[in-house]
This record gives C-alpha cells, sequence and structure tokens, in this order.
C-alpha cells in the first residue's frame, strides 16, 4: 500500500500535479480494510480533471482495487479517456461504475477501448449517460467491442438514448457474445423492432438469462416471448450445466477407474514378478535343502538306531529303578510307622512336660501368696511400729515440759530415732521390692522355658513333617517322571518306527547292506545290557544289605536318584537334540512349502482380484455408458422439444408477419 501511495505521488510529480487529499484518503482506506474486495469509490466528489489522468496511470500498474466507483463525478470526455486509457492494461478491477457522467462520442470509444483489450472486467454499470445518443457510430463500435469482449458478465446501459437501431445493432452483436449474462435496457428507446431483433437473440443466444426492457415501449407478447426464451436459455444452461457436470464426473470417475485400475495391474504385475522371483529363489534353496536333508536323514537313521537299542537298555534300567522304588516305598511305610510312634512318644513328653509345668506353676503361686502373707504381716507391724511412735510422741510431749533442760538431748535422739525408723522402714521396703521382683522374674523364666520348650517340640513337628513331606514329594516326582519318560518313550519310539517304516519302504534296497554292522551293534548292545543287568542285581543287593538305617537308605535313595537322573539328562539330551535336529530340518522344509503354497494361493487370489477388476471396470464402464446414452437420449428430446417451440415460434412471427401485413395492405387499400 505505501508503494502505491509512492507511486501516486511519483505520477503528481511528474504531470505537475499538486497530491488530492481525497485520493490519498481512499488509498489509504484500503489499506486498513480487512476484506478481500477492495474499492476505489469517487462518486459525487469533484477533483480536478488532471487527476484522472494520474489515476489512470496508476491503475494500469495496480494490483489492489478489485471495483471502482465514479459515478456522478461530470466527467469531461478528456478526463475520461484518460483514465480509461490506464484501465486497459489493469488486471484487477471487476467492477467499474460510471453513472451519471453524460459520457458519449468520445467517451464511448474509450470504453470501447476498455472492452477490447480488458478480459478482467465482469460488471460494468454505465446507466444514466449518453452512449446510444444519435446512433452515433461510437456506439458501433462500443457494440464490436462487446461482441469481441469474453469476460463480461453483467452491463448496465440503463438510461443511454438507445434507439430501435442501437438495439438491433446490440442484438447483432450480441448473437457472437458467448459470456454475458445479464442486459440492463430500461428506459430507453428500443421499441417494437428492437425488441424483436433481441427476442432472435435470446432464441439463438444461449448464455443470456436476464434482459430488462422496462420503459422501451416493446410490446407485451414481444417481452413475454422474450422471458419465455431467456427462461427456456436458463433452464437449458442449467441442463447443460448439469450434463457438463455429471460428464465431467464421469470423467473423472473413468480416469480414477483408468488410474486405479492401472496402477493395480502395474502393482499386481510387480508382486507377480518379484514373487516369482522369490518362488525361484525358494525352489533352488528348497532343493538344495532337500538333498541335505535327504543326506542328513540317512546319516540320521543310524544314530536313531543306536538310539532305539539305547532305548531299550534303558527299560530295563527302568524296570530296576521301578524295583528300587517299591522298596524305597516299603522303607517309607517304615519311616511312617516309626516316626508315628516317635510322635506319640513326643506328645507323651510334651504332656508330661505340661503337667510338671503346671506344678512348678502351683507351687510358685503358693510361694508367692507366702510372701504376700509375710509382707501382709511386716506391714501390720510396721503399723503397730507406727502407733508405739505415736504413743512415744505423745509421752515425749507429755515430759517435754518436764525435761525442758535436757531438750537438746532429747531431739537428738528423737532425731537419730527417727531416721532409724525411717531406714528400717525402707530397709523392709526394698526387702519386699526384691522379693517381689525375684518372684516374677522365676515366673518369668518358668514361662519362658515352657514357651521355648512347647516351640522346640513344635518345629521338630514340622521338621517331620516337612521330611515326611519331602520324601512323598520325592517319591511321587520319581514316579511321574518315571511314568511320563516311558509314555514319551514309548510314543516316540512309535512315531519313529511308523516313520521309519515308511521310509524303509522306499529305500529298502539301501538298507539291507547295513544290516550286518546293525547286527553287530546290537549284539554289543546285547553284552552291555547283560552287563547294565549285572551291576544292577549287585546293586539291588548291596541296597537290601544297606536298609539298616535311616540315614544310610536316604543316602542310597539319593545316590539312586543322582543316577537316574544322570541317565534322564543323558536320554533326554540325546532325545532332545535329535528331536530339536529333526524339527528344525522339518520346520524349514514346511517353511518352504508353505512359502510356495501362499505364493501360489497369493497369484491365485491376485488373478481372481485381476478377473473381478476386468468385471466390475467392465461393469462400471457400462453403467457409465448406459448413463451417458440416457442423458445423450434426454438432451436429443430437450433438443427437439427446444426445436418445436423454436419452429412453434417461428410459425408464429410468419403468422404476425402476415397479419400485420395483411392489416397494412387493407389500410393502404382503404385509404
Amino acid at each position: 500500500m505505501d508503494q502505491l501511495i509512492t507511486l501516486y505521488h511519483e505520477c503528481c510529480a511528474t504531470y505537475h500535479v499538486e497530491p488530492n487529499e481525497t485520493v490519498v484518503g481512499e488509498i489509504e482506506k484500503a489499506s486498513h480494510g480487512d476484506h478481500q474486495t477492495k474499492t476505489f469509490n469517487l462518486s459525487s466528489l469533484s477533483i480536478p480533471e488532471a487527476q484522472y489522468t494520474v489515476l489512470g496511470k496508476i491503475f494500469s500498474r495496480d494490483f489492489l482495487f478489485t471495483s471502482i466507483h465514479l459515478n456522478d463525478c461530470n466527467l469531461s470526455n478528456e478526463a475520461l479517456q484518460a483514465f480509461l486509457h490506464g484501465l486497459v492494461t489493469n488486471t484487477t478491477c471487476k467492477t467499474l461504475e460510471l453513472k451519471g457522467n453524460r459520457i458519449h462520442g468520445a467517451g464511448t470509444e474509450a470504453l470501447a477501448q476498455v472492452l477490447r483489450r480488458n478480459q478482467t472486467l465482469q460488471n460494468l454499470r454505465l446507466e444514466w449517460n449518453q452512449i446510444g445518443a444519435m446512433d452515433s457510430p461510437a456506439f458501433s463500435s462500443f457494440c464490436d467491442a462487446i461482441s469481441m469482449n469474453k469476460s463480461l458478465i453483467e452491463l448496465d446501459l440503463r438510461n443511454n438514448d438507445i434507439s430501435h437501431v442501437g438495439g438491433s445493432e446490440l442484438a447483432a452483436v450480441l448473437k457472437r457474445n458467448v459470456t454475458l449474462r445479464i442486459l440492463d435496457l430500461r428506459w430507453n428507446n428500443i421499441g417494437p423492432v428492437g425488441g424483436r431483433a433481441l427476442l432472435a437473440v435470446c432464441q439463438s443466444n444461449s448464455t443470456l438469462n436476464e434482459i430488462q426492457l422496462t420503459g422501451n415501449n416493446v410490446p407485451d407478447d414481444i417481452m413475454q416471448n422474450i422471458n419465455n426464451a431467456l427462461a427456456k436459455n436458463t433452464e437449458k444452461r442449467q441442463v447443460h450445466f448439469g450434463h457438463s457436470k455429471n460428464m465431467a464426473v464421469i470423467a473423472r470417475q473413468l480416469q480414477n477407474v483408468h488410474t486405479e485400475k492401472d496402477r493395480q495391474i502395474t502393482s499386481v504385475l510387480q508382486r507377480v514378478s518379484i514373487q516369482e522371483q522369490a518362488m525361484l529363489k525358494a525352489n533352488k534353496s528348497l532343493a538344495d535343502k532337500v538333498k541335505k536333508l535327504q543326506d542328513a536323514l540317512t546319516d540320521h537313521k543310524l544314530a536313531f538306531n543306536a538310539v532305539s537299542a539305547k532305548n531299550a537298555l534303558l527299560e530295563a534300567d527302568i524296570t530296576v529303578a521301578t524295583q528300587q522304588y517299591n522298596d524305597a516305598q516299603h522303607d517309607i511305610k517304615k519311616l511312617k510307622i516309626e516316626k508315628d510312634q516317635l510322635l506319640h512318644q513326643t506328645q507323651r513328653d510334651y504332656q508330661q512336660e505340661k503337667d510338671g509345668l503346671f506344678n512348678i506353676q502351683e507351687k510358685l503361686q503358693r510361694d508367692l501368696n507366702e510372701s504376700l502373707e509375710t509382707q501382709r504381716r511386716l506391714s501390720e507391724k510396721v503399723h503397730d511400729l507406727e502407733r508405739k511412735n505415736e504413743t512415744l510422741q505423745t509421752t515425749v510431749h507429755e515430759l517435754r515440759e518436764a525435761i525442758t533442760i535436757n531438750d537438746r538431748d532429747h531431739h537428738l535422739k528423737i532425731a537419730s530415732l527417727d531416721d532409724e525408723n525411717q531406714r528400717l522402714k525402707l530397709k523392709h521396703k526394698e526387702d519386699l521390692k526384691d522379693h517381689e521382683l525375684m518372684s516374677m522374674r522365676e515366673s518369668q523364666r518358668l514361662k519362658e522355658s515352657y514357651e521355648t520348650r512347647e516351640q522346640n517340640l513344635k518345629e521338630q513337628v514340622t521338621k517331620l513333617e516337612n521330611f515326611r513331606t519331602a520324601l512323598e514329594r520325592e517319591v511321587n516326582s520319581l514316579k511321574s517322571t518315571i511314568s511320563t519318560q516311558k509314555l514319551n518313550y514309548e510314543e516316540n519310539f512309535q512315531q519313529e518306527k511308523l516313520r521309519l517304516k515308511n521310509e524303509e519302504e522306499k529305500k529298502q534296497h539301501e538298507l539291507q547292506d547295513r544290516i550286518s554292522s546293525l547286527i553287530t551293534t546290537r549284539e554289543d548292545l546285547e553284552s552291555r545290557y547283560g552287563q547294565q543287568l549285572l551291576c544292577n542285581r549287585e546293586f539291588q543287593q548291596k541296597i537290601n544289605f544297606q536298609l539298616v538305617e535311616i540315614e544310610t537308605l536316604k543316602r542310597q535313595i539319593e545316590s539312586v536318584q543322582t543316577s537316574n537322573l544322570s541317565k534322564d539328562t543323558e536320554i533326554l539330551e540325546s532325545r532332545e537334540k535329535l528331536k530339536t535336529d529333526f524339527e528344525k530340518r522339518l520346520r524349514l522344509i514346511q517353511k518352504d512349502i508353505d512359502i510356495n503354497t501362499e505364493l501360489k494361493d497369493r497369484i491365485k487370489q491376485l488373478e481372481n482380484d485381476l478377473k473381478d477388476q476386468r468385471f466390475n471396470d467392465r461393469n462400471t464402464i457400462r453403467e457409465l455408458e448406459t448413463r451417458l446414452a440416457d442423458i445423450q437420449t434426454k438432451l436429443n428430446q430437450r433438443e427437439q422439444e427446444v426445436s418445436r417451440l423454436k419452429h412453434d415460434e417461428e410459425r408464429r412471427l410468419h403468422f404476425l408477419r402476415t397479419a400485420m401485413l395483411d392489416y397494412i395492405g387493407r389500410g393502404t387499400k382503404a385509404n
């Protein structure tokens, strides 16, 4: 905005014109406004004509004002030409109001120049001027400029002295104009001839929506026909607009469908190519892995046979362990019986201890009662001594008058006697307190010893219970582990046996070469099995000899458990190792197979999706084609209706013309 003000001052300096405060105020008013529509308004103001030359230069480079109002300013042709010369190159102003400025001749030519070259102006208001006065050639130039303009939408020509000739010229140029929608020609002198010309324009020009002809001496039927034609134009325009809108929507939908289809096809092709490459790689890697797995399976078959032999040996060991478990169960029953006896013995001892503690408590209670009795006796002696002291004091008081001379000596003796008495009292009280403390301590000690004894007995009972539960838990765990291991071994053995049987049927000719080696390994394993049986028998004999005490039995059970655990761990490690190897390889094979199946399923799914997409696209295209055909038929029907109405209007006009000619001919004949 500061740039516009500086430009104004520079132009004023160039043309030697003093800056006008009104113009500066309008420019500053636009700078403070928040609206997007900026208006430069000098209506009904009289400013020097030289200012319009400056304003023309400013508006030739203005990018701010969208509306200019110069109504009732009494502009001369020179000022108007200077101002409009700047608007020729303006690209911002959309509304120009020049009402009541007596525009004619050169001013009309200047307006024609603006309309020829300015393709931004949309609204032009020229009421109360003299543009059409005397049908000057300037008005013809103005009409020719309207036919060339591609931006003007609304034109106001009220009270401009336009005659029927000007109306005909205006109607002739409106046939070539395709943008003007509203034309205001009120209070001119167009007459019936101009009205008929405008009616013909309304029938051929489908862009016009509104023509106002009030005060032009146009017959009512022509006015009605013009209004009907304009209504049809608006209806046709709405239909055309709806058709173009639908066509645009359909075109966008078709474009979106085609782009989406192309995108989906390209993405599907890319995914298919990627999946084919992945399938080739996966097939190659799968073939290599299958070869490796076949080699590994042949290698592990021998190992599995050895493991099955070991499994048989371990089953024998398990039978021995079950025998040991039964013996241990028998010993545990013996321990239970001994534990019950020990528990009864401890309960009897506990009852005896409890009775003794009750006796001790009764004895202590008796001692406490005796001590309380002695305390009572001592307190009675103290009371007697106090009474004696009181009697002595009375005697002393009675003899005080007689022994006034030896009063001091008596006082000393009495004081010493009082001190001795107090000392005896304190000593007696301290003895009583010590005796009470001793009795309380003794009773507390007896209670604590009773509680500790009871706590110890409870702890012994809980220890025995824990020991019993631990033994039962260990036996149950041994039993469960042995049973689960046996079941697992049997299941695994059956599964492997079935799988190997199927493989042996396929590869029997390869296994016949290895039977001799297997027989030798079997003999070795049987010999080892016999040695293990002998060792187990010797071990059983040792266990039977050592079942004398609980501690020895416990050690033997622990040794058996450790040996079983070591064997179980060895078996589990070997079995888990083989199982993990087989599972890993089977997982890899299954993974590759699943990948291949997934790829095949995805390819099939993509092919089905493509087929469905093509079917849907065809259906949508068919639907769009049917819609287009329906719209086209509707348009054809509307065009036929319009042509029919046009034909009817032409017939009506022809009938009116013939009637008028007949009427005129009869009138001339009568004259």
